[in-house]
């Protein structure tokens, strides 16, 4: 099904849009040959294909979507843009590209394949002279956050209160707490101050990184932290980088963090491209 919400909040993402004009008019030289990998509506093709005088194909896996991106540059006039139906590794897509674009970015960065699809693109097609993205960076960062305290207590609330049938949630609260704090929210986060740096939890090489699983345990020890801010870097080019840090530009990616436990000091981070999800576990300490 063609999920029109969700794109349509990508083609109403300037910032998105923009950053990979730029990107694209900075790498791409005229006559090269491009493949959108993951084209979605078509957009970074057509923007591709004002660019260069050489061929741009447009790979896109879900059928309906791919009808919709062909229909959308037709009416266009865009016919340079070849639209193929299918999985962008092994389509036909005729001549080897010279750069590949792929706006396969995840919440967080890997969700989407992006790893893995550039890694099988590059043994397909070692020529690749670009990929844009070219790296993309998971970090995280230790912050103060009101959105945070306000969601905690929210939760904490719904579990204290005077519950139907003499219901008591007391004992298990603990358990609420962490539970609250594996889950990834999210968010707009616009009070948020830092309380400590950044710390790289993974970098890709996209195209020569062949898996995008890992897992990383922090230790906030006596930080202020109250939540941990995590985000993404994508540098599309060498002047170019796409950051959902809460300082940067918003877009439809948002603000991600996770709440922080009452007296936890350790989490282990982790991705697993099998499940395609983030995974967040904070230490239990005996007296929690």
């Amino acid at each position: 099904m063609f999920e029109a919400h969700q794109h349509a909040r990508m083609l109403a993402d300037a910032t998105r849009l923009t950053a990979f004009h730029d990107a694209m008019a900075e790498v791409i030289a005229d006559g090269d040959r491009v493949l959108d990998a993951g084209t979605g509506t078509g957009i970074l093709a057509a923007m591709a294909s004002q660019l260069t005088a050489g061929t741009v194909v447009a790979v896109e896996y879900l059928q309906d979507t791919a009808s919709f991106a062909q229909q959308a540059l037709r009416d266009s006039r865009l016919d340079r843009v070849e639209v193929v139906r299918g999985n962008a590794v092994q389509a036909d897509i005729g001549t080897p590209p010279d750069v590949v674009v792929s706006e396969t970015i995840g919440s967080l960065g890997p969700e989407e394949n992006i790893v893995g699809l550039t890694h099988a693109l590059r043994q397909r097609y070692p020529d690749i002279r670009a990929f844009i993205p070219s790296r993309l960076r998971v970090l995280a960062e230790p912050v103060v956050s009101a959105e945070a305290s306000a969601l905690h207590a929210s939760v904490i609330g719904a579990f204290t209160r005077e519950q139907p049938g003499g219901m008591s949630f007391a004992t298990v609260l603990p358990q609420v707490e962490h539970a609250l704090g594996g889950q990834i929210i999210t968010a707009r986060l616009t009070d948020a101050t830092s309380a400590g740096p950044a710390v790289p939890l993974v970098e890709y090489d996209l195209g020569t990184t062949p898996d995008a699983d890992f897992s990383r345990t922090l230790s906030l020890g006596d930080s202020t932290a109250n939540a941990l801010h995590l985000y993404f870097e994508a540098p599309l080019s060498p002047a170019v980088t796409l950051s959902s840090h809460r300082t940067a530009a918003f877009t439809h990616w948002g603000h991600s963090y996770i709440v922080r436990p009452p007296h936890a000091s350790t989490v282990t981070i982790g991705y697993r491209n099998a499940d395609r999800r983030f995974t967040c576990h904070w230490d239990r300490p005996a007296d929690a």
